[in-house]
């Protein structure tokens, strides 16, 4: 199962990790993103909804189809499996002594080598290869054939086969082994099938780490095995489709909890390969499939957010927009959202366009996106302070510091509320002081006192009772005087 909000992907927990060879041999409509397909295949769907058990041919066929065989191939397959049926053992009427010997003449003639991926039937049928699902599956058929009462048991991990008899009582069958008729009584049949298959058998009774299913939910576990091994390619987009084909089968929440994480894993793909539309398409779509209780706002979210950031930071203001535009688009995210990520755009419009206008412009921009509410006082002082030094320093250049005080010192009366304004207009104002000074230095030095005298009246105009011409004025009066 998935955690979203970042787009995590999630991982269908196997029963025998599936090798498949995958082959979409029936019509199903697909999303509208190419190669997705969120609509059960109809034949699935079709099968899926019959009343009561499904019979024996619907059985065979809905399992080879969840294997992925080609619809050429199923003909040659029924086939295979009605000439099994022909050779089974009479039945004695004891459903000990039937289920036990359909579990022993399966091992003996067809079941040849446990490999836990292997979950098709087909290919069971073809080179005896088996995982739990897919001899447990075709054990079921089998016993069916023989008018044995059989039904599936899940477990957290694993899956086999029980023959129900009168009252409580019944017999498992770990059909991965010859010896897992009743293995809750025998010892060897509990080794072979933990040193077989690694899992660990649950037995009757234990009501919270296993449960009985019909045959429908048992095949759509050949599903989920070929979903977890696509996982582990990375082939996220064909997990959609047979998510959707195990729900419609199976009918479980588990089956839709599946399907769910499928979506956002395909999402978590596309949001990595930057198809946002693709990826927000196929989760809108599985929204309609779910309704109400769809669970997918935040990876809706997510998606949607990630898809405006990453064109905002390349600067696609347009393209970012565009997707808050789309009202589809927005429809599982509030208009909170809608406004902070409007709000975004333009903000990174207001500082491209800062860096680029001129000074008068930019702080016409700035002052603006305050009038309008897209900023408040503390980004505007920001702005503001940023501009105004800026263009103190271009003003400066060249050792001009009295342009740049001036400057600063005729700004409006907001800009002295700015934290660190004080400090700015203060530095400009010494280094001017400190230009008067050196410049007074130099007439001094040379004799003209005159000039001296002349600079020292221009900077006390501007800086009266400043501490530094005071002593200049004193050492211009001492020389005066002398």
């Amino acid at each position: 199962m998935t955690n979203q909000p970042t787009i995590r992907k999630g991982r269908t927990r196997p029963f025998a990790v599936a090798i498949v060879f995958l082959v979409f041999s029936f019509a199903s409509a697909l999303s509208a993103v190419e190669g997705v397909r969120l609509q059960p295949q109809d034949e699935v769907a079709q099968i899926a909804s019959k009343e009561g058990p499904l019979s024996i041919a619907e059985l065979i066929r809905v399992a080879l189809i969840a294997s992925g065989t080609e619809a050429s191939q199923i003909p040659l397959w029924t086939e295979r499996i009605e000439e099994m049926a022909e050779d089974l053992p009479e039945v004695t009427g004891e459903a000990a002594v039937d289920g036990e010997g359909l579990l022993k003449w399966l091992h003996q003639n067809h079941l040849t080598r446990y490999r836990e991926p292997q979950t098709r039937l087909d290919t069971l049928l073809d080179d005896g290869t088996y995982n739990c699902v897919s001899s447990a599956v075709i054990y079921f058929i089998l016993a069916r054939y023989q008018g044995l009462p059989v039904h599936g048991v899940l477990t957290t991990d694993h899956a086999f086969c029980r023959i129900p008899t009168s009252g409580d009582d019944g017999f498992d069958v770990e059909t991965t082994t010859p010896f897992g008729f009743d293995p809750g009584s025998r010892k060897d049949a509990v080794e072979s099938f933990t040193g077989r298959t690694g899992f660990r058998y649950v037995p009757p009774g234990n009501y919270r780490e296993r449960r009985d299913i019909d045959g429908r939910e048992l095949v759509s576990l050949i599903y989920q095995n070929r979903i977890a091994v696509l996982q582990r390619q990375g082939r996220w987009s064909e997990t959609v489709g047979l998510a959707r084909d195990r729900w419609v089968l199976a009918g479980t929440d588990a089956a839709a909890g599946d399907f769910r994480a499928a979506v956002t894993n395909y999402a978590a793909e596309a949001d990595r390969t930057r198809r946002y539309r693709e990826g927000l398409s196929v989760v809108l779509e599985a929204v309609d499939i779910f309704g109400d209780d769809h669970g997918l706002e935040q990876t809706a979210s997510a998606l949607l957010g990630n898809a405006v950031t990453r064109n905002l930071r390349a600067g696609r203001y347009d393209e970012a927009r565009s997707y808050l535009d789309d009202d589809d688009l927005v429809r599982l995210v509030g208009a909170e959202f809608i406004a902070q990520r409007t709000r975004d755009i333009a903000i990174r419009e207001l500082e491209d366009g800062v860096k680029s206008a001129g000074f008068p412009e930019a702080t016409a921009l700035v002052d603006d996106a305050l009038d309008k509410g897209l900023i408040d006082r503390d980004r505007w002082g920001e702005f503001t302070l940023h501009l105004w030094s800026t263009r103190a320093r271009s003003l400066s250049s060249g050792g001009r510091w009295l342009d740049g005080y001036l400057f600063l010192r005729d700004a409006p009366a907001d800009n002295r509320e700015l934290s660190g304004w004080e400090r700015l207009e203060d530095s400009y104002r010494h280094n001017a002081v400190v230009d008067f000074h050196n410049r007074f230095s130099a007439a001094f030095r040379r004799g003209n006192f005159a000039e001296a005298d002349a600079i020292l009246e221009e900077a006390w105009e501007l800086f009266p009772e400043n501490e530094i011409l005071e002593q200049d004025r004193r050492a211009l009066d001492r020389q005066s005087g002398s």
